[in-house]
């Protein structure tokens, strides 16, 4: 039972970790900018970003795109807080003149925060069959699978 929960935990953090954003430049030609949680990594970013542009090329009635320019960064980083409580505990024991004794103290309330995000952008060349390229295509409905049309009909939002 412990295990199913830690993958639909998994499942649910990964789910909706990467965003998309499309601007028209011309009647055949988009820029795509994929935008991943820092979990996605940039294979992550990138693998949507593939998948994306498939879509966005159905979408708009063309079958194959090419690649004319792609770009990614990194913008990921870890900060690590310091503790925000500390707790001393002691005990001690007299034993004629002397007294011994021990303390330890504990500290708590760091943090691990991860935040940025993993980003690509690609210009697309959208091609239907007979312009020019087109054999040279990569085609779309391959890189989406079995399941385009729901693809095509969702989007892609994970990586």
């Amino acid at each position: 039972m412990l295990r199913i929960s830690a993958v639909a935990v998994i499942a649910l953090s990964v789910a909706g970790c990467a965003s998309t954003s499309v601007m028209q430049v011309s009647s055949n030609e988009i820029m795509l900018t994929t935008s991943a949680a820092p979990v996605c990594g940039a294979t992550g970013s990138q693998d949507v970003a593939q998948q994306m542009a498939a879509v966005e090329t159905l979408r708009r009635g063309f079958s194959r795109y090419i690649v004319g320019g792609a770009a990614s960064q990194n913008n990921v980083g870890v900060l690590q807080t310091g503790p925000t409580y500390a707790n001393t505990y002691g005990s001690a024991t007299v034993s004629g003149n002397s007294v011994y004794g021990q303390s330890t103290t504990y500290y708590g309330g760091q943090q691990t925060i991860v935040y940025g995000s993993h980003d690509t952008a690609m210009r697309i060349l959208m091609l239907k069959p007979g312009d020019p390229g087109f054999e040279r295509g990569v085609d779309a409905q391959v890189i989406l699978g079995p399941d385009w049309q729901k693809k095509v009909a969702d989007g892609v939002n994970a990586c």
